[in-house]
């Protein structure tokens, strides 16, 4: 967000996809009428666009590395193969040497892997070594595991291994060789990425970031810890014991598996609390990573795609949504001229539509991408399930209610697995529903329950809670209310303001100036009323000018504290655009460099335009951040000048004189207050 030369645009991606140019009037057209292109000026031109390759696999790498090698300790925890017994019971058959040496093989790669990921991410290894040793070493990890379970499945179809079966060590091999696998082909993209200079070859990952695999690493210790102790308290087999401790830290209580001794249950009061407390972090981390800072490159991206449209359509002769953005193409010949008010208040909407376009489809996309998601784990996990535990005949439907009762973590625990591959897919696939549920879950609030809720409320204000409209009021705009405007504003959920700027800028209570008595806004009122009365006009127009920005300023920092998503009309923007610019100064005594200043300043103001892609209403700070910010540089170079004119040898003279210079002069016009804005 911007004004003028205050800050960067909306995103790398803007850029890219933005084929609009200033045709030096204050215009934006399409860079098709004289064959110009923007170029982008970031260091790292295509950092947008490969924010996926920069930051996101490497933290997926951080995340699932560690629960890959804890599927690879596992896999050496139990023999291969079993033999089920004619009695029903079951033995375990050795494990060949070379398959306990290529195992172990395994392990030892993919920690130095993941220690290497972790000593580059904290700096203590160069990118160009580390990435090297990461990627080759879980490659390795990944074939090793895939030759054993080749060879194995080899061996299973000797005669003399008839009645044999796979445990649950076999399984875990093939998810950590599958883990190893994907982890190391992102990084392939993301060396890829920093080889042809897309992004810094350092990770810089967030302190949220580093977290969640700090947490994931914790987890995953706790985990198999907890596991391993219980299968000595309750003489599980360890497996038997890990699928227990899944289904009990994640609440989900399938019961097939249970603590009967004393100290078992003992030890459950801590064990459980402190998993769940790990989890309840880890899903935290997860919301805000996923939800507040890695959908903000999507939210971007989308951004500029409805910025790239919507202005395309005001420019368009034959809009195809003319009831959605005003026209904004040059006149013809036989038709009046924009007056630069009017083509300006033409923009804003026009703007203020590419931010609700965008975020309604931000919200609808991400609630659809991840019901897919959620769907596909759903679906494909009771195929899993169905054919797994084909030896108890469960139906398809069956799995299906037993996948949607665990997914839920409802866990009835009538229906639960008992097949090798069923209990280790279950830790598995309910490790990747952790997320999922958790995005999933987010993104429906954004949405369905936000619509619900709006439904709920009207049928409660025209039923048995009545509101401030009355109720044939209240009905009659259901007919003549605008569905556009209602769907792209209730969709964003954007706020509405808990205050207002006063109508009058002048306005000075006799309230307002006990509750401001001592502050610099009401000392600059005071000289302001000091000069009117020995009028002294220049001096009175410099502390009222002063006193507007330090009083807009700390309305603005009550509505950050308040309501940060408050959006302002167009005569606000109006109004405090003026502000900012000080448009309004007359001519004073001050030196060539500030006047020079103020009219550079003058200029970009004159030609400011909302269609640019740098403009407020499309960057990633609220608007009650921006103008906060563009008010605090207004004030701080107004506070400069009038310490250079204090300073100066004309201004020492006296400290009435130095008043009247110490701005570039605020004129004797008054900035346009919001409802009564006027053209200079």
């Amino acid at each position: 967000m911007n004004d003028p030369g205050l800050d960067n645009a909306i995103a790398d991606e803007a850029n890219a996809l933005d084929f609009f140019h200033s045709d030096g009037a204050g215009r934006s057209v399409p860079d098709a009428e004289d064959g110009k292109s923007h170029q982008i000026t970031a260091q790292y031109p295509h950092a947008g666009r490969w924010w996926l390759a920069s930051t996101a696999y490497p933290l997926a790498a951080g995340t699932f590395g560690p629960m890959a090698s804890a599927f690879n300790i596992c896999s050496l925890s139990q023999k291969w193969r079993m033999e089920i017994l004619p009695g029903g019971g079951e033995r375990d058959i050795a494990d060949p040497t070379w398959v306990i040496a290529l195992n172990t093989v395994s392990l030892v790669c993919a920690i130095i892997a993941n220690l290497a990921l972790s000593l580059n991410m904290a700096r203590r290894i160069r990118f160009e070594v580390a990435q090297p040793i990461i990627i080759i070493g879980w490659y390795i990890s990944s074939v090793l595991l895939i030759g054993i379970l080749v060879g194995l499945g080899v061996l299973m179809y000797q005669p003399q291994n008839a009645g044999y079966v796979y445990t649950q060590g076999y399984f875990y091999g093939a998810y950590a060789a599958g883990l190893y696998f994907i982890i190391s082909s992102l990084l392939v993209v993301t060396a890829y990425g920093a080889y042809k200079n897309h992004y810094s070859r350092e990770y810089k990952l967030t302190t949220s970031q580093r977290t969640l695999m700090l947490q994931t690493i914790v987890f995953c210790i706790y985990l198999l810890g907890g596991a391993a102790v219980y299968a000595k308290i309750e003489n599980w087999r360890f497996l038997d014991a890990l699928y227990w401790a899944d289904y009990t830290l994640l609440t989900i209580g399938v019961g097939n598996f249970a603590p009967v001794t004393h100290l078992g249950r003992g030890l459950l009061f801590p064990y459980a609390v402190g998993g769940i407390v790990i989890l309840g972090l880890i899903i935290s981390s997860i919301r805000t990573l996923t939800l507040e800072h890695g959908r903000q490159k999507i939210a971007d991206l989308l951004t500029a795609r409805a910025h790239k449209f919507l202005v395309k359509e005001a420019f368009s002769s034959h809009s195809h949504l003319p009831g959605l953005v005003p026209n904004l193409r040059v006149a013809e010949p036989d038709e009046d001229e924009l007056s630069d008010r009017e083509r300006q208040k033409r923009e804003f909407i026009t703007m203020r539509r590419v931010r609700q376009l965008a975020t309604v489809q931000h919200k609808w996309i991400s609630l659809t991408m991840s019901m897919i998601m959620w769907m596909g784990l759903w679906l494909i996990g009771a195929v899993v399930f169905w054919r797994s535990e084909v030896h108890l005949q469960w139906s398809y439907f069956e799995a299906l209610y037993f996948a949607y009762t665990t997914l839920l973590t409802i866990g009835y625990g009538d229906l639960y697995p008992v097949s090798s591959l069923g209990k280790s897919f279950f830790v598995f696939w309910s490790l990747l529903a952790v997320p999922t549920i958790t995005i999933l879950i987010s993104n429906i609030g954004d949405t369905l329950i936000r619509f619900v809720r709006d439904i709920t409320l009207f049928l409660g204000e025209i039923t048995i809670l009545p509101g401030d409209v009355p109720f044939l009021d209240r009905i009659k705009g259901v007919f003549h209310i605008s569905w556009t405007d209602l769907w792209l504003q209730e969709t964003t959920g954007e706020k509405k303001a808990t205050q207002d700027i006063p109508n009058d800028p002048g306005e000075y209570t006799e309230e307002s100036a006990v509750n401001a008595r001592h502050t610099i806004e009401a000392e600059e009122h005071k000289k302001e009323e000091s000069a009117r009365r020995r009028g002294d006009v220049a001096a009175e127009n410099v502390h009222h000018y002063h006193y507007l920005l330090f009083r807009e300023v700390r309305k603005l920092m009550e509505l950050s504290a308040n309501n940060l998503s408050k959006e302002f009309d167009y005569l606000e923007w109006e109004y405090y655009l003026g502000l900012i610019s000080g448009k309004h100064k007359p001519p004073t005594e001050a030196s060539a460099a500030q006047t020079k200043e103020d009219v550079e300043r003058e200029k970009k103001f004159r030609e400011w335009s909302w269609i640019d892609k740098k403009n407020p209403l499309l960057g990633d700070k609220s608007e009650v951040e921006w103008l906060l910010n563009a008010l605090m540089e207004a004030l701080e170079r107004e506070l400069r000048q009038s310490s250079r004119a204090y300073h100066s040898p004309e201004g020492s003279e006296g400290s009435d004189h130095s008043e009247s210079n110490g701005v570039a002069g605020i004129g004797t016009e008054e900035a346009p207050e919001p409802g009564s804005a006027r053209e200079d």
